[in-house]
């Protein structure tokens, strides 16, 4: 079982991991927005609204949403289900979701991300785990160039 995480465009598109009939679409939104229509069937659907903000605010992940993230990810892994999970950029927040996934035992798609610190240290909470409250955010430029070059496309 894998996790990826995507932007929104891909989902219309299907431009993810082949998903099977035992999979689970986790699609995060700015609120008010709408969330995309899959090209493909997924058994499970979860829609979530939060910013990709990393202070306090009223958009910003809650920590309801942070739990039943984490308790979304444990059915998944649980019961053996690939997930797909998409921001806007599918960078982020998306990013944030994948990479406690691949924490948590998820196999890696290997999707660049630059975690939201907020969304990833919310969900780190709710799993009871520890943290670096110093952890800086990724400069996503040159984090996205990184992966570029160590991928060989540029």
């Amino acid at each position: 079982m894998w996790i990826q995480n995507v932007p929104l465009a891909d989902i219309p598109k299907g431009h993810h991991v082949a998903v099977g009939e035992n999979s689970m679409l986790i699609q995060i939104v700015d609120p008010a927005m709408e969330f995309p229509i899959p090209k493909h069937q997924f058994k499970e659907v979860h829609q979530f609204e939060f910013l990709d903000i990393e202070e306090e605010c009223d958009f910003a992940i809650t920590d309801e949403q942070a739990a039943q993230l984490v308790a979304l990810l444990q059915r998944a892994f649980n019961r053996r289900m690939d997930v797909v999970v998409h921001c806007h950029a599918g960078i982020c927040r998306s990013g944030a979701v994948a990479e406690i996934g691949v924490m948590m035992g998820f196999q890696d798609a290997e999707a660049f991300r630059a975690p939201n610190l907020r969304v990833k240290h919310k969900m780190m909470q709710q799993l009871g785990w520890t943290y670096d409250a110093d952890e800086k955010p990724a400069n996503n430029w040159i984090a996205y160039y990184d992966y570029l070059e160590s991928k060989g496309k540029i």
